[in-house]
């Protein structure tokens, strides 16, 4: 949904922004230089031009305030400004030998932190994410849930709840009874590892997602979206960057990242996009193949030559 925050952006910005320059213009730079900005002009101050000086305080100096109450309500409260110059998305990995979870996102949001896992609890039955969607008279068309998990306080007689915190995993979902498989399915991971209790060796990629800031077309062709909005979605992705675990984390337990190692990290979706634009070698292309791809696909690759 980052491209309503893009077309949102604009349509609130540069109204503010056409209001400030007019206050600046109108009532500021004349007491400064002597001169007053119409927009694009500028023009020598008069006194007789005392009717424009006054409404730019009367008028446009209120509405400035406006504007900077209408932005800090859209930026912060709303949380738009998570859209720019930040993390392009947040990251959470979890690791089954360090038995610890790693997080990335941005620090308006909590920061990066490091969690125990097993002082993770989960809450998939939590409601309220279509409260707005009710009153409109429109049940249930607005709703998403999230699998979230609760970190408690290191002590809980702390006033102060040190150490509380709150991780929302994964893509937003229809139903709270969606949560509940997704928890159960990391749950089993952590505790019995891939290959044993219904957790595969490797995964498909419809479960997959990319690891690194798609392009334009290839935004377009994964969500479907109309011109407008992968436009106004590469707006806010073009300000943001991909965000990367610290090296002394040693989150990855070895294996590496899967911006770099696509295959040997089961990233399927990353291994796809790279192998369309030709990253891949003939062996990590092979290996691919082999596990994710068709028998003639395999067969192709390893009989061509580099």
């Amino acid at each position: 949904m980052q491209w309503k925050a893009g077309i949102g952006t604009i349509f609130i910005l540069l109204p503010c922004l056409t209001v400030f320059w007019g206050f600046y213009g109108f009532a500021v730079h004349p007491l400064l230089f002597d001169q007053l900005i119409a927009f694009f002009r500028v023009i020598s101050y008069e006194p007789e031009m005392s009717p424009l000086l006054w409404m730019g305080w009367l008028l446009l100096f209120p509405l400035s305030l406006g504007c900077c109450v209408l932005l800090w309500l859209w930026f912060d409260i709303m949380g738009v400004r998570t859209c720019f110059f930040t993390y392009a998305r947040g990251r959470i990995r979890f690791n089954r030998v360090t038995r610890k979870v790693y997080l990335l996102r941005p620090r308006g949001c909590g920061g990066n932190a490091v969690f125990d896992w097993d002082r993770l609890r989960a809450i998939v039955d939590m409601d309220g994410y279509d409260l707005l969607a009710r009153k409109n008279g429109a049940p249930g068309k607005a709703a998403y849930y999230s699998l979230i998990l609760y970190h408690p306080p290191f002590d809980a007689a702390d006033p102060h709840a040190n150490g509380e915190d709150a991780i929302f995993v994964g893509p937003t979902l229809p139903t709270q009874q969606d949560a509940a498989p997704l928890w159960e399915y990391i749950r089993r991971y952590m505790e019995y590892g891939p290959g044993r209790e219904c957790i595969p060796e490797r995964i498909g990629q419809e479960h997959t997602t990319y690891c690194g800031k798609p392009s334009s077309s290839q935004y377009k062709l994964e969500q479907r979206p109309g011109v407008m909005e992968t436009a106004y979605h590469m707006l806010s992705q073009v300000t943001c960057s991909w965000p990367a675990f610290p090296k002394e984390w040693q989150s990855d337990s070895g294996m590496g990242e899967p911006e770099d190692k696509p295959v040997q990290t089961g990233a399927v979706m990353t291994a796809l996009v790279y192998r369309a634009q030709g990253k891949l070698s003939k062996a990590d292309e092979i290996e691919f193949l082999r596990h994710w791809g068709t028998a003639e696909a395999a067969q192709e690759a390893t009989s061509r030559r580099e």
